[in-house]
C-alpha cells in the first residue's frame, strides 16, 4: 500500500515486540535451567537525536529517570513472562502505536525515530498481589534487566521493475530510485570503529552530495551500530552484504567451499541480523560481492562450484526469515551476462555485470551501459571475440545493467591532502600527458603504491587526457618537438586540472544515469564513495575528510538530492526534467496567473560575462508525472563559434581555441499540494554547464576542449573576489562572494575553513576537517554574487569573540595558549588566493 508523502502525515501502527534473553540462573543436577517468571514493562517514546539541544528530562533529579509525558507515545506491562532456556527469542505480542510519523530516505521525507525501553522484573520474593500492582511494598526482584532500542516506522519491499527488468525498492509503497555509493569502512585499520562522531561526519558528507543509499560491500565488514545510528538519523538506505566476495570465495580466487567453518559463519549471520534488524535504514541483505550462485560450465563458472555454498545460502535465508522477516535478500551483487537464467537470474543477483572503473568521454554516460558493450557480453564471450549483434536476446535481463552496483572513475585529492601522504619528490613527479598505465612509464612508484588511476581514456574510447585538456598552449600530441613528453607546468596546475576533470566526470555520470531513471536503471552505486586510506582512486573525499572536485560534480549532478533536477544530454543537447517523487508537477502559479512559458529557461554567456542569448525550451504537456523523466522536444541552441571567446575576451593569442560558453538553466514548478518535506518547497530547479561545440568531436578538439581555461589561468590576472564572512552561531558561518572588480569569470572558486595562525607542524595543513558547505567549486560571472553557508559541527575546539574576530582554543592540542582565529581561505582555478577573517555576528558566541 502506498502511504502518503509528507512530514506531517500521522499513521497508526502495530509493532511486533520480541526480545532475546540470555539466562544465567541456577540449574538442576540434569543441567536444566530453573525457570524465571516475571513481567516486562515497556515504554515507547520519541527518540532525541545526538546533539539535540532540547533537554529530555525537565523534572527534578530524583525523578530524572522518567521521561516527560510529552515524549511518551505508549507504555504498559506484559505479565506472565517465563524465561526457561539459555538463549530464547520471546514474542511478546503486538503493541499499538496510535500516532506516529513515517521514516523516509532523506530524498523523500524526514526521519522521525522512536525508542523502546523494556524492563524485566522477576517475581522472586513477591506476593501474587505484586503482579496486579496491589502490593505497596513488594520485595525487590532478584532478577531485573533493562534493554533499549531505537527504531523507525516504515514499510519496505522489493519488486522487479517491468522496464529495467531489475531489482527495485519501495519505501512506504513509493518506488525509490537508489543513488548512492559503495562503502568499505571508515579506516583501513578500523581505528575509527568506536567513533560515532566519525561515522556521523562521513555519512553526513555522503548525504549532502545527494546520496540516498549506501552499499556496505561484502569484502568489508558488517558495519557497527554507530554507522547504522548515523544512517537512521540522516535518512540513508543501507544495502548490507554478508562477508563473501568472488575475490576469495571461488569465482576469481580462493575456494567455493570457503569459509572453512560454515557453522561459525551462520552464527555470525544470526548475531548480525539480530543486532541490525531494528534500524530503519537497513533496507535489504545481500549474500556477498560478485559471487556465483548458479553452477553452469557455459556461464563462465567452469568449475561447477557455487558461492555461497548451498548450506550457507539456505542458512542465511532461514535466519532472515526467523528473526527478521521484513527485508528482501539477494544472493549476489552481480553474476554474469547472458540470455537466460543459466547465466543471470534476477532473483539471485542484482545485475549481470558491473563497471567500468576508468575515466570516460562524458558523452558516453548517456549511452546504455556506459563504457561497456551494449548489450553486455559475458567474460567468455569477450574472450571468444563475440559481437553484441549476435546475442540471442539483446533485451534479456542478463544483457543490460538495470541495477548498477559498481561504476567508478578517477580520483585525485586536493593539494593540501596530497602533501600529507606523498613525498616532495613524488609531488614533483606527476604523470605526463597521455599516460595510460597505472604503473611504470611516467608514473612514480609512490603514485602506484597509492593506486593511481590514469586520467587518460583507453585507446578504444579515444585516448584523450582529461587533465591535459586544460593545458595551454593546447596539446596536439603528447610529445613536444624535442621528443620530451608534454605535461602540466606544475603539481599545482596538475591538481587543479584534476579537480575540474573530476567535477565534469562525476556530474555527467550521475546525470546520465538519472536521465534514464526507471527506463534503463533502478539504481546507481559509485565505486567507491569513501576513502578508508589515503588513495589516488575511487573516492569523493579523502581519508582526512576533505572533499574534491568530484564530490562537488556529483552533488551538482544529483542537485544535492533535490527531488526535481535538470539534465542536459551532451549527445543531442536535449533537456530532461527528472522527477523522483510520486507527485505530479504542474506550472507555477504567480501573481498574474499560470506561467504560460512553462519550460526550461536558459541563458548563455561567454567567460567575460557577455550574454550570447536567452530563451525558453517549452514543455508540451501541462503536467509531469511522478517518478518520471520528461524529454523536451527541442534541443538547447549552441550560440558559440571557435573564435567567439578569443575576440570577446581579447586574450591576444593566435591559437584558435575551442570556445567555452556558460549555460545557466532554470525550471519553476508546482507540486499541486503542500510540499511533502520542508526542504523541497523552493519550486525551482537550476543547473549550470560549461559547454563546447556539440557538432565537433574529433580527437584534437576533445583533447584541447578546455584549453581556453588554461589560457585564462596562464595569461590573465587572477580574479580578486570581494568576500565577507561572519559567524551566525557557535557552529555555523556565512560568506558572501561578489565578482565586482573583474571582467572575467571566477572559475571554480573554493572556500576552505582554516585555523588562522595554527598549522600542523608536519604537513603545514591548517584546514578544519570536515567542514560542510552549502556550495563550493563556484563559478561567478562578472557582477554575480553567491552566499555560502558553512557548518563545522562536532569539532574539538571552543570559540570566543575577540576584537570582532572569532578566536578558538584548540582542545586537540591541550594547550590553553594555542589560540587562533577562524579564517576562510579563498582559492580557485583563476581566483586570487586570499584569507578572510571570520567576523563575529551581532549575537553571543560562547
Amino acid at each position: 500500500e502506498r502511504l502518503p508523502l509528507g512530514d506531517d502525515v500521522v499513521v497508526s501502527a502495530w509493532l511486533d515486540l520480541s526480545v532475546t534473553a540470555t539466562y544465567h540462573g541456577s540449574r538442576d543436577h540434569d543441567n536444566n535451567a530453573f525457570p524465571i517468571r516475571g513481567s516486562i514493562e515497556y515504554v515507547i517514546k520519541h527518540h532525541q537525536k545526538s546533539g539535540d539541544k532540547r533537554k529530555e528530562h525537565t523534572t527534578s533529579p530524583s525523578s530524572s529517570s522518567s521521561p516527560p509525558k510529552s515524549l511518551i507515545l505508549t507504555n504498559g506491562t506484559i505479565h506472565n513472562i517465563t524465561i526457561a532456556t539459555s538463549v530464547s527469542i520471546m514474542h511478546l505480542g503486538q503493541i499499538y502505536l496510535p500516532r506516529a510519523k513515517l521514516w523516509w530516505p532523506h530524498t523523500h521525507g524526514s526521519q522521525p525515530l522512536y525508542s523502546v525501553e523494556l524492563t524485566f522484573r522477576s517475581l522472586d520474593g513477591k506476593s501474587d498481589d505484586a503482579v496486579d500492582g496491589n502490593n505497596n511494598n513488594p520485595t525487590p526482584a532478584i532478577h531485573e534487566s533493562t534493554t533499549q532500542s531505537t527504531f523507525g516506522i516504515r514499510t519496505i519491499s522489493s519488486f522487479t521493475h517491468p522496464k529495467t527488468k531489475s531489482f527495485a525498492l519501495k519505501v512506504n509503497g513509493h518506488p525509490v530510485f537508489l543513488q548512492g555509493g559503495n562503502w568499505i569502512t571508515t579506516d583501513l585499520f578500523l581505528r575509527y570503529s568506536n567513533s560515532p562522531k566519525r561515522y556521523l561526519q562521513e555519512l553526513q558528507l555522503l548525504r549532502n552530495v545527494g546520496f540516498n543509499s549506501l552499499r556496505v560491500w561484502g569484502g568489508g565488514i558488517a558495519e557497527t551500530t554507530y554507522f547504522y545510528e548515523a544512517a537512521d538519523q540522516l535518512g540513508l538506505l543501507i544495502y548490507q552484504e554478508f562477508w563473501m566476495t568472488g575475490d576469495n570465495n571461488g569465482r576469481f580466487a580462493g575456494d567455493y567451499d570457503w569459509p572453512l567453518d560454515h557453522e561459525a559463519y551462520l552464527h555470525n549471520v544470526w548475531d548480525t541480523v539480530k543486532r541490525l534488524r531494528n534500524h530503519p535504514s537497513l533496507a535489504w541483505y545481500g549474500g556477498g560481492n560478485e559471487l556465483f550462485p548458479i553452477a553452469d560450465a557455459d556461464s563462465g563458472n567452469g568449475s561447477g562450484g557455487v558461492s555461497p555454498p548451498s548450506d550457507i545460502e539456505a542458512g542465511i535465508k532461514q535466519v532472515i526469515s526467523d528473526i527478521d522477516g521484513t527485508r528482501p535478500y539477494v544472493t549476489s551483487s552481480v553474476m554474469e551476462a547472458g540470455d537466460d537464467e543459466s547465466f543471470f537470474d534476477p532473483e539471485k543477483s542484482l545485475g549481470p555485470k558491473d563497471g567500468p572503473y576508468g575515466i570516460l568521454d562524458e558523452q558516453l554516460f548517456f549511452d546504455r551501459n556506459p563504457g561497456l558493450k551494449t548489450p553486455v557480453l559475458s567474460d567468455n564471450e569477450i574472450h571468444r571475440g563475440a559481437s553484441p549483434s549476435n546475442v540471442k536476446d539483446k533485451d534479456a535481463p542478463g544483457r543490460n545493467i538495470g541495477f548498477q552496483t559498481e561504476v567508478g572513475s578517477v580520483s585525485h585529492p586536493e593539494l593540501k591532502s596530497l602533501q600529507r601522504f606523498l613525498s616532495p619528490e613524488a609531488m614533483d613527479s606527476f604523470p605526463d600527458c597521455g599516460e595510460t598505465s597505472d604503473r611504470g612509464g611516467s608514473v612514480n612508484e609512490e603514485w602506484s603504491y597509492f593506486k593511481y588511476l590514469p586520467f587518460t581514456e583507453s585507446e578504444d574510447i579515444g585516448a584523450v587526457d582529461h587533465i591535459c585538456s586544460f593545458l595551454y598552449p593546447p596539446l596536439v600530441n603528447d610529445t613536444s618537438e624535442d621528443g620530451v613528453k608534454s605535461r602540466m607546468k606544475s603539481i599545482e596546475d596538475y591538481t587543479w586540472a584534476a579537480q575540474l576533470a573530476q567535477y565534469f566526470q562525476y556530474k555527467t555520470l550521475f546525470e546520465g544515469y538519472s536521465m534514464k531513471m526507471w527506463e534503463y536503471y533502478s539504481a546507481i552505486y559509485l565505486w567507491k564513495s569513501s576513502s578508508p586510506s589515503p588513495t589516488l582512486r575511487g573516492a569523493l573525499y579523502d581519508w582526512y575528510l576533505s572533499t574534491n572536485g568530484g564530490y562537488w560534480g556529483a552533488r551538482s549532478g544529483l542537485a544535492g538530492g533535490s527531488p526535481v533536477r535538470l539534465v542536459l544530454n551532451l549527445q543531442d543537447f536535449r533537456l530532461h526534467i527528472v522527477n523522483t517523487l510520486s507527485l505530479t508537477l504542474s506550472p507555477l502559479v504567480n501573481e498574474v496567473g499560470i506561467d504560460e512559458d512553462w519550460g526550461v529557461k536558459w541563458r548563455s554567456y561567454t567567460l567575460d560575462g557577455s550574454l550570447m542569448g536567452s530563451g525558453v525550451v517549452r514543455l508540451k504537456s501541462s503536467t509531469i508525472r511522478g517518478n518520471s523523466v520528461s524529454r523536451l522536444d527541442h534541443p538547447l541552441p549552441w550560440l558559440g563559434n571557435i573564435k567567439t571567446s578569443n575576440m570577446i575576451m581579447g586574450l591576444g593569442i593566435g591559437d584558435e581555441l575551442p570556445d567555452v560558453l556558460v549555460y545557466k538553466l532554470e525550471f519553476s514548478y508546482n507540486y499541486g499540494v503542500t510540499p511533502p518535506v520542508t526542504w523541497c518547497d523552493t519550486n525551482k530547479a537550476t543547473n549550470t554547464y560549461f559547454l563546447t561545440n556539440p557538432t565537433i568531436n574529433n580527437y584534437n578538439f576533445r583533447q584541447s576542449r578546455f584549453s581556453l581555461f588554461g589560457a585564462v589561468r596562464t595569461l590573465m590576472p587572477k580574479v580578486d573576489l570581494d568576500v565577507e564572512c561572519r559567524a551566525l552561531d557557535y557552529d555555523n558561518f556565512e560568506c558572501n562572494l561578489r565578482n565586482v572588480e573583474s571582467n572575467y569569470a571566477a572559475i571554480m572558486t573554493t572556500l576552505t575553513l582554516t585555523r588562522g595562525g595554527l598549522v600542523e607542524a608536519r604537513w603545514g595543513d591548517n584546514r578544519i576537517l570536515p567542514t560542510f558547505y552549502s556550495e563550493n567549486y563556484i563559478t561567478l560571472l562578472p557582477g554575480e554574487t553567491s552566499r555560502v553557508g558553512i557548518s563545522a559541527k562536532n569539532l574539538d575546539f571552543s570559540r570566543t569573540c575577540d576584537e570582532s574576530r572569532i578566536v578558538m582554543l584548540d582542545r586537540e592540542r591541550r594547550n590553553s595558549s594555542a589560540r587562533a582565529t577562524i579564517v576562510i581561505s579563498v582559492d580557485g582555478w583563476n581566483v586570487k588566493t586570499k584569507q578572510i577573517q571570520v567576523e563575529c555576528a551581532p549575537i553571543s558566541i560562547v
